[in-house]
């Protein structure tokens, strides 16, 4: 399941969507990809989805359930997965966050999580459970090296001992083990554009995302088999 961020227009993650599908497929893969809005499109009251995702960051920050991104993706898989799915969460910005949420969730209600994926999502805690299960990506514009600002956003911090005994603040304890940074042009909004002028050494913004989406799930499964 792919779910949008904040004010996303309807379809503009549909061209990824039946890309990750066609992955799929080549692979001889049984999939169903869909695209769902946790917060809304881009049509739903933009002050309402912003508090809403500063209450999902809150409630992360303080090891509470979701009550509104993650909330909607548990109640929409709930009502249209059985038990025998695997479950795939990529969330793309504050879909990103919603998507985390919502995977402790699937694991308590007894699915199986084949992984999250955030791609340009605020920085929000990893269970322990969790954290070898997701994959986290950020754009590096290659043009004038510009990083997407959204994922400044939000922290993976925590306070931690020291061997002394010490307090000190730890800025990657609830951070993800898997964390990449992807050479793109453009920023934010642009990780699935698939043409000009979104091309960086002949390769598409869609394409390098793609590739370190089925690279990681190709060495996630090869672990899998090993464990």
């Amino acid at each position: 399941m792919i779910s949008a961020g904040f004010a996303t227009a309807p379809y503009f993650l549909d061209a990824f969507g039946m890309a990750l599908s066609a992955q799929f497929n080549q692979e001889g893969i049984a999939n169903r990809v869909v695209v769902h809005y946790p917060y809304g499109d881009w049509t739903r009251h933009r002050g309402r989805q912003l508090s809403e995702i500063i209450s999902d960051l809150w409630r992360n920050a303080h090891g509470k359930p979701s009550i509104y991104g993650g909330e909607s993706l548990i109640s929409y898989l709930t009502a249209n997965l059985s038990a025998r799915q695997q479950v795939l969460l990529i969330g793309h910005s504050a879909g990103g966050v919603a998507s985390i949420q919502a995977a402790e969730m699937v694991i308590q209600q007894g699915y199986s999580l084949l992984g999250v994926i955030q791609i340009g999502s605020p920085k929000c805690a990893i269970p322990p459970n969790l954290r070898n299960q997701v994959l986290y990506l950020k754009a590096a514009n290659q043009l004038n090296q510009a990083k997407d600002p959204v994922p400044r956003l939000g922290t993976w911090g925590g306070w931690s001992k020291t061997r002394l005994g010490l307090r000190r603040w730890n800025r990657v304890k609830h951070a993800p083990n898997h964390r990449q940074t992807l050479p793109l042009i453009g920023g934010h909004a642009d990780y699935f554009r698939d043409h000009n002028p979104y091309i960086w050494q002949d390769t598409t913004n869609l394409q390098t995302t793609m590739k370190a989406i089925w690279t990681w799930l190709k060495r996630s499964e090869k672990d899998d088999e090993h464990d």
